[in-house]
């Protein structure tokens, strides 16, 4: 018997979707419908230009104040460790900003990335922390967290050594 579904055919109906999706999202004045869109990428696609996408928005000055949902998506979206700096970068950006929802969702992300790091990537964020660590009159908090934040990317290294030892 002879299959019917012509695979080609149906990942090419795939491409278009995503590709109108996000496009769609890109492009939208309306944050709940930006939402939406952004939810139903994740639950029914993987492919990196949703990825990109999601990446692209969550720092994009437009969607300030209105991208925790794009940073959920993210998350459930990829746990890449490629993502490091770039959420250290984000943390350290929302920490005393009114978006304690970015600020947790980007710490809580950090937290569940899948180890091991690249090196250079621990080590640019731990730049990227000490430079913040220099700047004057910082509260009791952020210097918390800026200890937190060092802390665990020096544990990294660790991690490093350990994972080098199986190949």
């Amino acid at each position: 018997m002879k299959n019917d579904i012509d695979i080609g055919y149906l990942i090419s109906q795939k491409n278009e979707i995503v590709d109108k999706l996000v496009l769609q999202l890109k492009s939208t004045e309306d944050y709940s419908e930006g939402n939406q869109i952004a939810l139903a990428l994740i639950d029914n696609f993987k492919d990196e230009r949703i990825e990109y996408c999601l990446f692209d928005l969550i720092t994009a000055k437009k969607w300030k104040n209105y991208n925790g949902t794009l940073l959920y998506a993210l998350e459930e979206y990829t746990n890449h460790s490629k993502y490091l700096y770039f959420l250290v970068d984000l943390i350290l950006k929302n920490e005393k900003g009114n978006d304690g929802e970015i600020f947790m969702g980007a710490y809580s992300m950090l937290l569940g990335l899948q180890p091991p790091f690249d090196k250079k990537e621990i080590t640019k964020s731990i730049r990227r922390v000490k430079r913040e660590s220099k700047k004057k009159n910082l509260s009791r908090e952020t210097k918390k967290l800026i200890t937190s934040l060092i802390d665990f990317l020096e544990g990294q290294k660790d991690i490093i050594k350990f994972y080098s030892r199986f190949g």
